[in-house]
């Protein structure tokens, strides 16, 4: 039998959504993208010249997969100083116990793991307390709305979700240190185009609620949660310093990814004169 050209032409796109369907469904979330960064901070202490940090966000853990042990073995292979989790890892408390079990994974080959909430601890009313105990438990602290100087000198300055209406940044400001290079972490990066202390200014800023856009036309994001800002994923300069918006690990609302994998990204401390992140 002889194919029209119109027949032609609906069965190779039949066949182009079927692929499409295939990678965004079964491949690309289960396909993990390691990148590694150099973030140049101006008089970088030489105590914290090389100090390595690996961000995860968005993991929306139901279960412990190939995906995240993918993560733990490149986690092992980097050994960073800093594990830092910037929310959005479950939406439920019958979860808790693969909390503890990730942070675990992750506790043996990272010197501390930090975490801090996302939207979803709030919208799916996880218990906060037990959290915080379920990453204990795994050798793992959570942060809320506060800092805590780290290994080596460095300063961490967490926040509670934005989206969800929960952060106060001058909570988190009140004890923090004037003096040392300061990572900031949070959840929703929009948070970073309201009104913000003038004295919040970072080495680095770590944040993901995007997923990258999850399912991309090409090079646009689709669609990007409320609380995202003008920030989809990648690098930025903020009002408070170089900033750096992660793909995320899970998916939310489908369970798929479409011209954007899961991204474990890996930051390392530079001395320099211009304040950047750029590609190791």
């Amino acid at each position: 039998m002889k194919l029209t050209r119109r027949q032609i032409l609906r069965w190779g796109t039949g066949a182009a959504i079927g692929v499409a369907g295939i990678d965004a469904f079964a491949i690309e979330p289960r396909f993990l993208d390691v990148t590694r960064w150099n973030v140049i901070v101006p008089k970088l202490p030489p105590e914290l010249e090389g100090f390595t940090i690996a961000h995860l966000t968005d993991i929306h853990l139901s279960g412990i997969g190939m995906l995240h042990r993918a993560i733990a073995r490149a986690v092992a292979e980097a050994k960073p100083d800093l594990v830092a989790i910037t929310g959005d890892v479950i939406d439920s408390d019958e979860n808790l116990p693969f909390v503890t079990e990730l942070a675990g994974m992750l506790k043996d080959s990272a010197k501390r793991v930090i975490a801090t909430l996302g939207n979803w601890e709030h919208w799916g009313n996880v218990n906060v307390t037990a959290l915080a105990a379920a990453y204990e438990k795994g050798g793992a602290k959570l942060l809320g709305d506060e800092s805590l100087l780290v290994d080596r000198g460095l300063e961490l300055v967490a926040t509670d979700d934005s989206a969800s209406g929960s952060a106060n940044i001058h909570r988190a400001l009140r004890d923090a240190a004037r003096d040392r290079p300061r990572l900031f972490l949070t959840h929703a990066p929009g948070i970073l185009e309201g009104p913000l202390p003038r004295d919040l200014e970072a080495a680095l800023t770590l944040a993901g609620h995007t997923h990258g856009g999850q399912v991309r036309a090409g090079p646009a994001a689709i669609v990007v949660p409320p609380g995202s800002g003008s920030f989809v994923k990648g690098v930025y300069t903020s009002a408070v310093g170089p900033l750096y918006v992660s793909r995320g690990i899970g998916t939310s609302v489908i369970p798929a990814r479409f011209l954007c994998r899961p991204e474990l990204p890996f930051f390392t401390l530079r001395g320099g004169d211009d304040a950047n992140i750029v590609s190791a």
